[in-house]
């Protein structure tokens, strides 16, 4: 999933050819049916038969291993992102924010997790790019983080009754991990490609060593059925196909209506949750999940594109 595109992306998008608004249309709705499948697959993973540490161990090491090209072709981008961007960099596209979300998944429905998790991105990106890039919000922009704050809080006010506030608070750290991420690519102006392909390889170089030797696994027990299925889904799906998909939705539809489909991830998810999952929301969650959208809504739709 991505709150925001970078400079670079919009320049280089503009320098292809863009596709119909039906074809672009057609991406971003892939875009958004994987990135909302990517919460209910991980869901059901934690729940049966992988851990979390599974599951991302099996998403990086997929993921880096088609990205090293990638990688070996672009560099590293040290001169672009600086030492600490490249940090944030690798945190919030990498290995630590996809473990936050996966842990929390445990705890919480992938409803919320896909309410709260992108809600808090947006807002979280508004107000760094506020304090750090000097970016300025309009009224509705305000009234856009209001709704989703009002949101947030109604899911997270569920949390004291049904044990879900650990979930909650991961989904806040991976949120604020993400949104970090995405002011260092923006500072750097590197490709959404090229961040994608630092974070996958640089995570599984680093993570795969301390999955090995330190965290609960069941992957030798698990079937062999449920590890193919998360790898090429995690690794290949929502790692490199999302990021295709919703990048030549912007070069069709523009950044701010392309941006605004990601708004539909909670909708998406919860009806998937419903039909494999089986979790039903409560009134206080459709209630919230409709705030979080409109939230969002404003948000991204006052965004011109550069």
């Amino acid at each position: 999933m991505s709150a925001g595109t970078t400079r670079s992306d919009h320049l280089s998008l503009s320098q292809q050819a863009a596709p119909s608004r039906f074809t672009a249309l057609l991406w971003g709705l892939l875009g958004l049916c994987i990135w909302s499948g990517s919460f209910v697959l991980t869901r059901f993973g934690v729940k049966s038969n992988l851990t979390a540490y599974d599951i991302i161990a099996l998403r990086f090491s997929t993921g880096g291993l088609l990205l090293l090209p990638v990688l070996f072709k672009t560099g590293l981008g040290l001169d672009r992102l600086g030492r600490s961007g490249f940090i944030l960099l690798v945190c919030g596209a990498g290995a630590p924010y996809a473990l936050l979300t996966a842990i929390g998944l445990r705890f919480a429905p992938a409803s919320q997790a896909a309410a709260l998790t992108p809600g808090l991105m947006t807002v979280l990106v508004a107000l760094f790019g506020i304090f750090l890039l000097k970016e300025m919000l309009p009224k509705r922009g305000w009234f856009g983080i209001a709704l989703i704050l009002t949101g947030a809080f109604a899911v997270a006010s569920q949390s004291f009754e049904s044990g879900q506030s650990y979930g909650h608070l991961a989904f806040l750290t991976a949120a604020i991990l993400w949104a970090a991420f995405v002011i260092a690519v923006r500072r750097s102006g590197i490709s959404a490609l090229h961040a994608t392909a630092i974070a996958a390889v640089i995570s599984a170089i680093f993570y795969m060593p301390l999955y090995l030797v330190f965290f609960d696994k069941n992957i030798t027990t698990a079937p062999l059925n449920d590890i193919l299925t998360q790898a090429i889904y995690q690794g290949i799906f929502t790692t490199i196909i999302g990021l295709v998909a919703f990048n030549r939705a912007v070069a069709g539809l523009g950044a701010a209506a392309g941006s605004a489909l990601s708004s539909l991830i909670p909708v998406v998810t919860m009806i998937l949750g419903i039909i494999f999952l089986q979790e039903m929301p409560s009134l206080t969650e459709l209630i919230a999940t409709l705030l979080i959208i409109s939230g969002v809504l404003c948000l991204t739709l006052i965004r011109k594109p550069r």
